[in-house]
């Protein structure tokens, strides 16, 4: 049995009201998220490319790159319509309930048509306005070389123009918990050595004592 069906709500929309946010609040998370995921597909192969990524407002698109071949492009010249995500996670969130074991997350969903950008002139535009939203301090023709012919002929530059997109977030202090079992305490926020999972890159080493 489903609860889903696009033909009869909009896909694009987060099932649950509350955790809905406006396209002000979309924009500006699109502006400060460093990554995105690009979903795309091959025939009935689906592929998610992780890229960095700059949101243009002015033409209501999202620009990103890659490599003049590879899955992407080829994804991309089979089939035009993508899907895009991004996102920014805070604190994990225990409960005393094994169902609603949560994160803190803020997320952006776009939906829409992509197309390569052909012409030099636009390509360079939209690689211009991907330079300056990560270093917005190298100007090109000054501290930066223009881009070249040769440099844009192994490049390829996508412009995904926004049909749809949804904003969802939960940043809640604590996940829900059930009185039929002791409620546990929020977790470190993300800034603290106990947020990242055990085993991960920068996470606090069990002692013998702790675990004697």
């Amino acid at each position: 049995m489903t609860y889903y069906d696009p033909n009869v709500r909009d896909a694009s929309l987060s099932r649950r009201p509350q955790n809905r946010r406006d396209a002000a609040w979309i924009r500006a998370l699109l502006e400060r998220v460093p990554v995105c995921r690009v979903a795309t597909r091959w025939e009935d192969w689906p592929f998610v490319h992780p890229t960095s990524f700059v949101y243009r407002a002015a033409t209501h698109d999202v620009i990103y790159h890659s490599n003049i071949a590879g899955r992407l492009r080829a994804n991309t010249d089979r089939h035009e319509r993508v899907c895009l995500e991004a996102s920014e996670v805070g604190a994990l969130l225990p409960s005393n309930d094994p169902l609603e074991l949560s994160m803190q997350y803020r997320s952006v969903m776009v939906f829409g048509t992509a197309r390569v950008l052909d012409d030099a002139d636009e390509a360079r535009a939209a690689l211009d306005a991907l330079t300056a939203k990560y270093f917005p301090d190298l100007r090109p023709g000054q501290e930066l070389m223009p881009i070249s012919e040769a440099a844009l002929a192994r490049t390829t530059v996508y412009a995904l123009s926004v049909e749809r997109w949804s904003g969802k977030e939960n940043w809640s202090a604590q996940a829900v918990q059930t009185s039929d079992w002791p409620a546990l305490p929020p977790s470190p926020t993300p800034h603290d050595d106990g947020f990242r999972l055990k085993g991960t890159p920068g996470a606090p080493r069990e002692t013998k004592e702790e675990t004697a």
